[in-house]
């Protein structure tokens, strides 16, 4: 072929597919996080690294930014939306406050290294963090880092600097489209006093995870001891008998060797899970109704069948690895049994909210760990998303608190200046 001739670049150059794919994801009509997710896949494919994260510039509760992992490639899914620097810390703070490029060989040597001791980093020294540049500021940070301990070169640096401005794009076009926020106050009874700011994280259902794929839900039964352990030990040290009492209560439960066998046996899908839950739950209430001639318990056999799948699910959820549960958040449920209570014990979420009533091991638990917990809050899943911004405001002085979906500034300081007051 003639130097001069057309040259049309069909599919077949891995770079060139590559940059295409990345604009065309920028520009899908999608969640933000799965679409970063996606392209921190492609970026890894071109580009031969071991681990893409973008992070993303957002305003926290205080008022400062913070840089919130939102998509990546290479690391656990629950990362996701856990890993959060302020502008300035760590390389990545670092990267988004200069404006430039920054890159190591081993990130773990330098001063301002920021570890997140769950991730393993340890693993992939290497690393390069390129600027996401908007309205002459970053609205987030692209990472590479691999396993070599071996330094980026500048060739290597620029095209992470080029692969950047897909993820611009995708950042910038959230921007435009997103609406205004929902805000909505929603009051609810005062179950544990206190406050929090934070956002709103969904305690999942067994039948949120209906279209999940099937997967060992026995991993997830024997990873909660070590989840719970300091939480349980803390408790049992504070000698309240109510609590304990739940604590025993729920351990029985992921120990019990007949549920474990009746998971085995069952089919591997959120219904056989429902029918082991309730099926497990009402066998002790009618062997007593058998003995005695009287009612099966119908009422305890259904909190008991709650409790059974709160377990059900948050184990799926940890065997999938999924990025729920985090730490401060407020977290919100249709309902808060102990397990949950507990789990949020583990995980120091900031509040627990919830549409129903808690039950007694969630309201011992609660106590004991002096943590927030308003229930039954009228139109709590018509307003709440993942994400939402929430105050939660339950005063020791009322009977009725609000929850804040979205709050505005006064709301927001009237919360911290609960939480402030001992």
């Amino acid at each position: 072929m003639a130097d001069h001739a057309v040259h049309i670049h069909h599919a077949g150059d891995a770079r060139v597919d590559g940059i295409l794919r990345l604009i065309e994801i920028a520009g899908e009509d999608a969640p933000l996080a799965p679409r970063l997710s996606a392209m921190c896949v492609e970026i890894a494919t071109m580009t031969g690294v071991d681990v893409v994260s973008v992070y993303v510039r957002e305003a926290a509760d205080d008022g400062d930014d913070l840089l919130v992992m939102r998509g990546n490639h290479g690391f656990a899914p629950k990362a996701i939306g856990a890993v959060r620097l302020a502008v300035g810390e760590g390389l990545t703070g670092l990267c988004a406050a200069c404006l430039r490029p920054v890159s190591v060989a081993v990130a773990a040597h330098e001063h301002g290294f920021k570890s997140f001791p769950d991730l393993g980093e340890e693993r992939f020294p290497a690393y390069v963090g390129v600027p996401l540049l908007g309205s002459g500021r970053a609205i987030g940070v692209l990472v590479l880092q691999r396993t070599q301990a071996r330094a980026f070169s500048a060739a290597e640096v620029a095209l992470a600097t080029a692969l950047g401005a897909p993820v611009t794009l995708a950042l910038e076009r959230r921007a435009d489209h997103e609406p205004a926020p929902r805000s909505a106050r929603l009051e609810g009874d005062v179950v544990v006093a206190g406050a929090a700011v934070a956002r709103a994280s969904i305690v999942p259902t067994l039948a949120s995870l209906e279209a999940r794929k099937a997967i060992d839900i026995r991993l997830g039964l024997d990873a909660l001891p070590g989840e719970l352990d300091r939480a349980i030990k803390r408790i049992r040290r504070t000698g309240d008998a109510a609590a304990m009492r739940a604590v025993a209560e729920l351990e029985l439960l992921w120990l019990d060797a007949r549920l474990r066998e009746r998971l085995a046996a069952a089919a591997p899908t959120v219904t056989g899970l429902y029918a082991v839950a309730r099926e497990y739950a009402r066998a002790p209430y009618r062997v007593a109704a058998a003995r005695s001639g009287g009612d099966p318990g119908a009422g305890a056999g259904l909190e008991r069948a709650e409790e059974i799948e709160d377990l059900l699910a948050v184990a799926w959820t940890l065997a999938a690895d999924q990025p729920l549960f985090p730490p401060g958040a407020v977290w919100v449920g249709e309902r808060v049994g102990g397990l949950v209570a507990l789990l949020a014990a583990a995980r120091d979420a900031g509040a627990l909210v919830s549409a129903g009533a808690p039950t007694a091991a969630a309201l011992a638990i609660c106590r004991v760990e002096e943590r927030p917990l308003l229930a039954q809050v009228r139109g709590l899943h018509a307003w709440i998303r993942p994400g939402d911004r929430c105050a939660v405001d339950a005063p020791t002085s009322s009977r009725h608190g609000a929850l804040w979906v979205n709050p505005p500034a006064s709301a927001i300081e009237r919360a911290r200046a609960r939480r402030a007051t001992p």
